[in-house]
C-alpha cells in the first residue's frame, strides 16, 4: 500500500479558491507597482529611433553561442529573436530583459529582476492550474 493520502473534495475546492483570491490579488499589487517596472523599460535604452523595444524572455541557449529570445510588446508574444550569445554579459535560460531591436540587429539589452507587470519573482513558485491538478491526483 502507498502512504499517499487522498484528497477529499472540500480540500480540492479550498485549494482551488484559494489560488483563485491569490490570482485576483495579483492586479491590485501590480498596479502599485508598474510605476517602478515603467521606469526600468523606459531607461533601458537612450536612443530609440525607428528602433523597437520590447520584452525578451529568453527561451533557450543553442550549443552555448546563439541565444533564442521571445519577445512580447504589450503582453502579447510578438516575434522571436537570435542573437549571438557573445552580446549578452551573462544570460540564462527564462532571463527577462528589455531588448532594442533595429532593423532585426539587437542595439541593447538590460536585463530585469521580473517581468514588468508581474508582483512575484519568478522565483517564488506561484501555484497554477497544472501544480492543482497534481495535487488532487
Amino acid at each position: 500500500m502507498s502512504n499517499h493520502q487522498r484528497v477529499t473534495r472540500r480540500t480540492a475546492v479550498q485549494l482551488i479558491g484559494s489560488a483563485s483570491a491569490l490570482l485576483l490579488a495579483i492586479p491590485a499589487t501590480t498596479a502599485a507597482e508598474s510605476d517602478d517596472d515603467d521606469t526600468a523599460v523606459e531607461s533601458a535604452s537612450e536612443s530609440t529611433d525607428g528602433a523597437t523595444r520590447y520584452i525578451g524572455v529568453v527561451d533557450r541557449i543553442v550549443d552555448g553561442e546563439h541565444v533564442v529570445l521571445l519577445l512580447e510588446k504589450d503582453g502579447e508574444l510578438v516575434d522571436e529573436h537570435v542573437a549571438p550569445r557573445s552580446a549578452f554579459d551573462e544570460v540564462n535560460e527564462s532571463d527577462i530583459m528589455v531588448v532594442v531591436l533595429k532593423d532585426d540587429e539587437l542595439l541593447t539589452a538590460q536585463q530585469l529582476p521580473k517581468q514588468p507587470g508581474e508582483s512575484m519573482p519568478e522565483s517564488q513558485n506561484r501555484p497554477t492550474a497544472s501544480d492543482l491538478g497534481e495535487e488532487l491526483s
